[in-house]
């Protein structure tokens, strides 16, 4: 998808103390700016080869990696000093989830492959086994008390009459000493189980027959489901620490929100009431959450060709705001200030880009000298973090400072 020209970017280094947020011309309207971009910087200068950042908390310390023999891969929390190894018992970690603590959550293979994947915790290099235990165990979350929630898949045996074997699937909440099993059967197609602060936790999962699925909220013991309609169920993408809900609301005859682009209608649920966040005729695709009740997603028309980004308000009427955003992919997130992070498909042959909504001002992030940006993760005071193509078009490891 080529990158419009009509869309007005600035850098906002160049915007001196003019930083109103007036609602931003729509995508068609004449735009005298003229696009600029905030620099890319290689991360972890002190790593060769460093390819990814997977994650990045609100202090900037980011979980990196890199290739290994016989392509393997070896990750790392970098923060200022040299990166520090993530490793359990000299085995690799492979790292999910980071917290703003400094606590890294990932799956350690047994060495000997005897024994299933262990959940751990590390953190400032001493790592702890979690008990949650399956023949797969899938890290979900992980809040800044180091409650962690993850889903264990365990396999029956197939019949003696030569059935296929059983899957079944539990979800857990664990401080690393408890492990609470929630009482539902997550739906495994989708991320689930986010974490607030108070210990909630939110997803889709079914009920016992295995046939509808619906969105709960567990908190302290107590499970509540909510649903969308009869023909249709929701997919939750996240939750703040008021305990505000924000997802997508499909088609029961879906497919997976994670096996392709998907649009359908968004909402934001809090106490048993639901609000619709309006889009016109447009879909909208995962939608973000922040901690005052601002959502952000990417909306897009029925034909999936054209696209904006809207934030909708915290307020009860959930007032959408258009960035103007249009060749928008997918909002990784939106933090405290109201800034969106926004990965895109740009220029002619529609390669990976970023940008980030700052101040009412879209700011364009710069590549490392080639032709594609993935931004992964947002700080708490504006850096930014991901990967982006060199000259030569090798991915490595970037971040993107904050502004002023």
């Amino acid at each position: 998808m080529a990158l419009p020209a009509l869309v007005a970017v600035v850098v906002l280094a160049a915007c001196g103390a003019d930083t109103d947020t007036a609602t931003p011309p729509p995508a068609t309207s004449p735009s005298q700016a003229t696009p600029a971009v905030r620099p890319a910087v290689a991360a972890a200068p002190d790593l060769a080869t460093v390819m990814s950042v997977s994650a990045v908390n609100d202090s900037g310390a980011m979980v990196v990696g890199r290739a290994g023999p016989a392509g393997a891969e070896f990750y790392y929390l970098a923060h200022g000093a040299r990166p520090i190894p993530l490793t359990h018992d000299g085995a690799p970690i492979e790292p999910s989830l980071l917290n703003n603590a400094g606590q890294v959550v990932g799956v350690v293979a047994d060495p000997a492959g005897h024994q299933p994947p262990s959940l751990v915790r590390w953190q400032d290099g001493h790592s702890t086994v979690l008990p949650v235990h399956g023949g797969q165990v899938i890290p979900e979350d992980l809040n800044d008390r180091g409650q962690v929630t993850a889903v264990a898949v365990a396999s029956r045996p197939g019949t003696a009459q030569g059935t296929d074997r059983a899957t079944t699937a539990r979800a857990y909440l664990t401080d690393g000493t408890t492990t609470v099993d929630l009482g539902v059967d997550p739906d495994l197609n989708e991320h689930n189980l986010y974490l607030n602060e108070a210990g909630q936790v939110v997803g889709l999962a079914f009920e016992d027959s295995g046939t509808s699925p619906h969105g709960f909220l567990w908190d302290q013991g107590r499970l509540t489901t909510f649903d969308t309609g009869p023909t249709t169920h929701p997919v939750v993408t996240g939750i703040n620490d008021a305990g505000q809900i924000a997802g997508l609301v499909l088609d029961d005859q879906d497919s997976p929100s994670g096996a392709h682009p998907i649009f359908r209608p968004a909402f934001r649920w809090q106490s048993g009431t639901m609000t619709a966040l309006a889009a016109g005729a447009d879909g909208v695709g995962p939608v973000r959450i922040n901690h005052s009740g601002q959502v952000a997603g990417v909306v897009a028309d029925p034909s999936g060709s054209s696209r904006d980004v809207v934030v909708w308000s915290a307020t009860a009427d959930a007032k959408p705001t258009r960035l103007g955003i249009a060749d928008a992919d997918l909002v990784v997130d939106i933090d405290d200030r109201g800034d969106v992070l926004v990965s895109a498909l740009t220029g002619p042959t529609a390669s990976p880009g970023g940008y980030l909504w700052h101040d009412g001002r879209i700011v364009v992030l710069g590549t490392l000298g080639g032709l594609a940006v993935d931004p992964t993760g947002l700080a708490a005071d504006g850096l930014v973090a991901g990967q982006s193509t060199s000259a030569d078009g090798t991915w490595h490891a970037a971040i993107w400072p904050p502004i002023g």
